[in-house]
């Protein structure tokens, strides 16, 4: 008779699991809250416009990374799969100056240069670091096996890349003159990493190893779905599990709204906060994720006040993504002076009778969380929507062109987020690795309960969808040692 695995969470790292424990003999049960899967990897429509709230670009789209040949497996990617390569990383406007991050850091290199002359030297250690980490990262891509102390061996020895450890980005601005060239390194990537992940960031994209398959999260994720349940999974939607029941040290059950569902192991791909405090009712505690919450203003997690358009023009002009200061406007407890402008013209998918989906991004962190929870329902309401508004009318400030040409489909802010994933104050990835707060990687076997296994990103600073599937193959890697 076959084991059987409940896996809790039809995410990346749910999916992942359930796919991987099937093709080895495994009978799997996966359950989701949620009418549709993807976790925090997801897409949905609007009046029939289709919002991506996930993939801006995926690493491991290259054929000849290990990395590729995972998300294959799976089924993220099948023969029809086209990919787009976007050429730039985004580009930065302060007061009418553009800089421009490309993929060939030769040319961000020339077009800076231009810019500024007077800062030839920052410039060039601002490219070779992103040169530097692009090279490591290629390897890694090579071998997805690798450990943290390879890396960081791998590490060149520059004292510039280690003080970017412990440098903000708007710590690092300052090693630049020019006002648009600080602006960019303030606003170069989303969240509250620090300037050395940036470097990883940015070198990443450069390799070339970062495309988005043509359709988004939405359609990814469905191809995902359909080859687990093609293999044999059962797939349990609308169902939330509220307790894992538990009888010395073994879990005999998953209670639900519907039942209990019964297994020979047990995989929770939820924050684990929330499996710590709801799930195991707080009896099994790991110590590190606690410490990592009432601690979270030194790592910080990141998420996010999001507004999504449909807008009737051609929209081919904007890079993606395009970034420009703004007048300093409140969105959630914090003061913005800039704003994040996608245009998803780059695919047809978010074309509907000619308009095209566009989203306005803003940063948000766990403070932006609490005033929001802070709120009452008619409360949250009205300052939503108005906050929603504000950011529209930055929008047109910058591009008047646009004016009675668009269409309000959706915004989301931290709340959203939290009631859709359970994730700690609603972050779309796990803990940031900032100036204080360093890189952690945790295993995915809970210690204290034989038969429950963890993944997800929350088990990786970071975070973010590559690592909801790494630590998802981690947990696979268990089992086979279990049964060998």
């Amino acid at each position: 008779m076959k084991e059987k695995v409940v896996i809790i969470g039809a995410g990346i790292a749910g999916l992942t699991c359930g796919i991987n424990l099937l093709q080895k003999g495994y009978e799997v049960t996966i359950i989701e809250k949620n009418k549709d899967v993807g976790g925090l990897c997801y897409g949905y429509f609007v009046n029939g416009h289709y919002i991506d709230a996930c993939l801006h670009w995926l690493m491991g789209t290259n054929k000849k990374s290990s990395l590729y040949k995972e998300w294959k497996n799976i089924g993220a990617f099948d023969k029809t799969t086209k990919f787009i390569h976007l050429p730039t990383l985004g580009t930065f406007e302060y007061e009418g100056t553009k800089v421009t991050l490309y993929r060939n850091l030769d040319k961000t290199e020339k077009e800076m240069l231009k810019i500024s002359p007077i800062d030839k030297k920052a410039i060039h250690k601002f490219i070779e670091s992103s040169r530097h980490m692009g090279s490591i990262m290629g390897l890694v891509l090579k071998n997805i096996d690798f450990s943290v102390k390879e890396i960081v061996s791998d590490l060149p020895k520059s004292s510039h890349l280690i003080r970017s450890m412990r440098q903000t980005r708007e710590d690092y601005s300052e090693n630049f003159i020019h006002p648009a060239l600080q602006f960019m390194a303030k606003n170069a990537q989303t969240g509250f990493n620090n300037m050395f992940f940036f470097f990883d960031y940015y070198g990443l994209f450069s390799t070339g190893n970062a495309d988005i398959p043509a359709g988004g999260a939405y359609y990814m994720v469905e191809r995902i779905k359909n080859k687990f349940l093609s293999l044999g999974g059962e797939l349990i939607l609308n169902t939330k599990v509220t307790e894992l029941l538990i009888r010395k040290r073994y879990i005999t059950g998953a209670k639900t709204e519907k039942g209990i569902i019964h297994g020979n192991h047990y995989v929770s791909t939820v924050d684990p906060l929330y499996t710590i405090n709801v799930l195991l009712c707080k009896k099994y505690a790991l110590p590190f994720f606690n410490y990592l919450a009432r601690t979270v203003h030194k790592r910080s997690i990141s998420s996010c006040f999001n507004v999504y358009l449909a807008i009737d023009a051609d929209m081919s002009k904007l890079d993606v993504p395009t970034v420009f200061n703004i007048k300093p406007t409140k969105i959630g407890s914090r003061t913005i002076t800039s704003l994040l402008v996608r245009s998803y013209h780059f695919d047809p998918a978010f074309i509907k009778d000619g308009k095209t989906t566009v989203s306005l991004f803003v940063d948000q962190n766990e403070d932006d969380y609490h005033y929001f929870a802070s709120l009452d329902e008619e409360k949250y309401k009205e300052v939503t929507k108005s906050m929603a508004y504000s950011l529209i009318d930055m929008f047109l400030e910058k591009y008047p062109e646009y004016k009675g040409k668009l269409e309000l489909l959706s915004y989301f802010t931290p709340i959203e987020l939290k009631n859709h994933t359970n994730t700690s104050f609603g972050s779309i990835q796990s803990y940031s690795f900032t100036d204080r707060g360093m890189m952690y990687i945790q295993s995915g076997k809970h210690r204290k309960v034989e038969n429950l296994h963890l993944c997800g990103q929350w088990i990786r600073a970071i975070g973010g969808t590559p690592t909801a599937l790494l630590t998802a193959l981690d947990v696979v890697k268990d089992f086979k040692k279990k049964t060998t």
